[in-house]
């Protein structure tokens, strides 16, 4: 009785006890958060934006740009305008609270209940920065999905071919559909060099990937896809999250043990096939890549933890009807209980309600200088608004994301950038470099203020 509930019982409970966390994690977005971006996005496209011709969030940002997650964002407009904060809330927890869910499913199919719902948690904690309200979370899922459809291939030998309307599908919800195609194409070099299939079958099994890649072409955006894809690398430097990982960080110190995880154990016991080996070094290179793309190394190698644990455990055959079914309703009532939490968060303020009567007060075409992360909220919440910066590095020239890096960071000129912009007003942080600046050195005038946002004018007016 005692090892049946450790092998099968406290497993799921485990699982819940993680969707609980998740639960309690969920809020309004922070001001600086890109789903207010998203929201803004996805209101212009319902409000008639071109897919082949968008148009600008205001006169700062002129570069020409195509949408690589417009699904997305309408999905996410519809919501807010639908359901409100409290939807939005919603839509992101379920997303979040899938993943868990699916991870454990995925890694259930090859190990016992326990090394799966561990090898979860660590996929999870490892995806933790990355599970905000934007469109990527349908990536992430997607992500674990696809692994687990070539693990099986691994298995088997049968070409999915649905994996290609899968990418088709993907292409409009996130930019990361390349992963899924990177999958491909790992796996199918391991099942190549492990000669498991004959020429003919890995042939079969090689045109997934390439299809894969062709169909994107006949998504809305056709061969702009291209440059949507190469638009958006020539200006991620500018982004944090595109940077060197941080190998101190927890979510990287997560995926560094998963990856010593499998190791030790494959070490330690038969050597890795080189399907195995294959899917482990494409891991390996997407943590490597960026902060962002750690989030996707510790999905994809969260099935691989799951099989090196089950050496640890008997193994319990795979999942039945009866733990599907504990699964769905485990999912069911934590999906019920983010509706409640939503609701009750909803009505949190973001920003100091000074700082919405006086963006609400300003006349259309008014403009603002503001805090980097701030244009996110002001706008979606203050469109009549014109920001200076904001994140959606797309739309910005190169010279103009450095026009706002110097301004932010006050490099040499920074005031001489500041009076071409010809703004009617400043929305920073008073702590700031800058906003420390324009008062004292560029004798600004404050209208308003707190500890987080000062509004000021400048000195002319």
């Amino acid at each position: 009785m005692i090892t049946t509930f450790i092998r099968r019982v406290l497993p799921l409970v485990g699982l819940a006890a993680a969707l609980v966390v998740l639960i309690g994690l969920q809020d309004v977005p922070a001001a600086g958060s890109d789903a207010w971006l998203h929201l803004r996005l996805g209101q212009e496209f319902r409000d008639g934006w071109s897919l082949a011709h968008p148009g600008h969030l205001g006169v700062y940002d002129t570069a020409t740009w195509y949408p690589t997650q417009w699904a997305s964002q309408l999905a996410m407009s519809w919501t807010w305008t639908t359901f409100g904060t409290a939807g939005i809330i919603w839509l992101a927890g379920a997303l979040t609270l899938l993943l868990p869910v699916t991870l454990y499913l995925v890694s259930r199919r090859r190990a016992s209940p326990l090394p799966a719902v561990l090898a979860a948690c660590l996929g999870v904690c490892a995806a933790a920065p990355g599970l905000t309200a934007r469109p990527q979370l349908v990536s992430y899922l997607f992500i674990a999905i696809v692994v687990a459809a070539w693990l099986r291939t691994v298995e088997d030998g049968r070409p999915r071919w649905w994996l290609v309307a899968l990418t088709w599908v993907w292409v409009p919800l996130h930019g990361m559909w390349i992963v899924g195609v990177s999958i491909g194409v790992a796996v199918t070099v391991g099942i190549a060099l492990s000669r498991r299939h004959d020429l003919r079958r890995v042939l079969q099994l090689a045109s997934i990937p390439v299809l894969s890649t062709l169909v994107t072409v006949a998504t809305p955006l056709g061969l702009d896809i291209v440059d949507s894809v190469t638009g958006v690398g020539t200006r991620n430097s500018v982004l944090t999250e595109w940077g060197p990982p941080d190998f101190t960080s927890p979510g990287s110190l997560f995926l560094v043990l998963m990856v010593a995880i499998v190791l030790v154990v494959h070490l330690r016991g038969d050597a890795l096939d080189w399907p195995t080996l294959m899917l482990l070094g494409l891991s390996m290179a997407w943590g490597l890549y960026s902060v962002r793309t750690v989030i996707v190394a510790g999905i994809m190698l969260t099935p691989l933890v799951a099989v090196a644990l089950q050496r640890m455990v008997p193994p319990t055959g795979a999942p039945g009807r009866r733990e599907v079914s504990v699964v769905a309703a485990i999912t069911a009532v934590a999906l019920g209980a983010l509706a409640v939490t939503s609701a009750q968060r909803a009505d949190q303020p973001v920003v100091a309600s000074w700082v919405d009567s006086r963006l609400d007060a300003m006349p259309s075409g008014t403009k603002v200088l503001d805090d980097w992360p701030l244009g996110h909220y002001v706008l979606a919440n203050h469109p009549q608004v014109q920001v200076v910066m904001h994140g959606y590095v797309e739309m910005f020239t190169p010279d103009e994301l450095d026009r706002n890096v110097d301004i932010t960071r006050l490099n040499p000129d920074w005031d001489s950038m500041v009076d071409d912009l010809d703004v009617d007003y400043a929305l920073v942080d008073p702590d700031s470099q800058l906003g420390y600046a324009l008062v004292h050195q560029l004798g600004w005038t404050t209208v308003e203020g707190d500890d987080d946002y000062v509004l000021l004018v400048p000195a002319a007016s």
